[in-house]
């Protein structure tokens, strides 16, 4: 957990610092509309696409993952509670 939000901070200070030193403007057509901004904007527009994208596209491995695990754990709950069988 730690390493993960420390990981996260460094890239999120990277990314500002790029943003930053990058101030030239530039003039960006996307699918017929028009618009001028900083490269480092853009940079971190792309950015956060990328990030939002990431979430989602790992998103159905993570519920399948927890739904799978509840399974276990009731299937678990339910193998304890059963009475054992005397080996012969």
């Amino acid at each position: 957990m730690i390493v993960t939000v420390i990981l996260t901070l460094v890239v999120t200070i990277i990314a500002v610092m790029f943003a930053l030193a990058n101030t030239e403007m530039v003039h960006v057509v996307f699918y017929g509309y028009a618009v001028d901004g900083q490269v480092g904007l853009f940079v971190l527009i792309a950015l956060g696409i990328g990030i939002v994208l990431g979430i989602l596209l790992m998103l159905p491995s993570v519920v399948g993952r927890s739904l799978a695990n509840a399974r276990h754990r009731r299937r678990i709950a339910e193998l304890e509670s059963k009475p054992k069988d005397p080996v012969a």
